[in-house]
């Protein structure tokens, strides 16, 4: 039987999981979700109609307790969290938070009260709470920076499995729809510390999500694994730190370099070691040029 306090915790959360071209990965994401939240919005980032099997599960989504909103275009993952958000402004109660996940994405038991509880005990400390994440996540470095009282504030998170206050949505907005894909959630986050909003972590709680493709590759007798993103995605990965650079340079200096340090590591190692360098960088050099001239939006066709 759920604790009074799940139960507090639930009535208080709503949930947005953005989705496209869905597989059993979705209904078990959304499964892991019914319980902990109160609401479930499901946003379809305009998968095609022709996509096999994903009318099956979005029926299976709905038949399990969520709400399915459907794109007729792919319009990137900011306009698709702002979709959800509004869905879930619309429904018929009101949540004071609202967690954020991808389709790949499934939460262990206690997860989100974890999170809302952490979102307190921060609160409680004088902290200005603008997001609550966990501790770690599948693929990356723990999250949790500093502690202060007792609360562990932390660093840069990850969009899938954060939870926001709605009060934060309603003061700073919601997600930047012109970056459409990569760097969304850093713009989130920078955004909201430039509010003076801090990001606090629930340090015991993991969340299992998958960051694009592991490639494995020999040095020597080592094998390595690497996670290499789709090529089209550094495009927008090169674009998008040139525009957030563009933005955040003067009052984020330390994370404007990291940002670029990061990802020409990235580049530099994949292109070194994983096959497939020639389109990447093709893709890479493509969202430099575009970045410096501040196109937004989908990656233009090719001319």
């Amino acid at each position: 039987m759920p604790s009074r306090s799940t139960e507090d915790s639930r009535a208080q959360v709503g949930a947005v999981v953005t989705a496209f071209g869905p597989g059993e990965s979705l209904v078990l994401a959304v499964r892991s979700l019914v319980s902990q939240v109160s609401r479930v919005v499901v946003v379809d980032d305009g998968t095609p109609q022709a996509h096999a099997g994903s009318d099956e599960v979005y029926e299976e989504c709905r038949r399990i307790g969520a709400t399915v909103v459907r794109h007729e275009s792919n319009r990137g993952i900011g306009a698709a969290l702002n979709t959800g958000l509004d869905a879930l402004r619309a429904g018929p109660t009101d949540v004071d938070h609202v967690l954020t996940l991808d389709q790949d994405s499934v939460l262990p038991e206690g997860y989100v009260a974890s999170l809302v509880a952490a979102g307190r005990a921060a609160t409680a400390q004088g902290v200005q709470v603008g997001m609550v994440a966990p501790g770690r996540a599948s693929g990356i470095r723990s999250g949790a920076g500093k502690s202060a009282g007792g609360v562990v504030l932390g660093k840069e998170p990850i969009q899938s499995g954060l939870l926001v206050p709605t009060e934060v949505l309603r003061r700073i907005g919601g997600f930047d729809e012109p970056l459409f894909i990569d760097g969304v959630d850093s713009e989130f986050f920078l955004r909201a510390r430039a509010h003076g909003y801090l990001c606090v972590v629930a340090p015991e709680v993991h969340l299992e999500h998958r960051l694009g493709r592991a490639a494995e590759v020999r040095i020597g007798p080592r094998v390595l694994t690497l996670v290499v993103a789709a090529d089209f995605r550094y495009y927008y990965q090169v674009r998008n730190v040139v525009e957030l650079v563009r933005r955040y340079a003067r009052t984020e200096p330390v994370w404007s370099v990291g940002a670029v340090g990061k990802l020409l590591r990235h580049l530099t190692i994949t292109t070194t070691l994983v096959p497939g360098r020639r389109e990447r960088l093709r893709y890479a050099r493509r969202g430099l040029r575009d970045g410096l001239r501040r196109v937004q939006g989908p990656i233009p066709p090719t001319v």
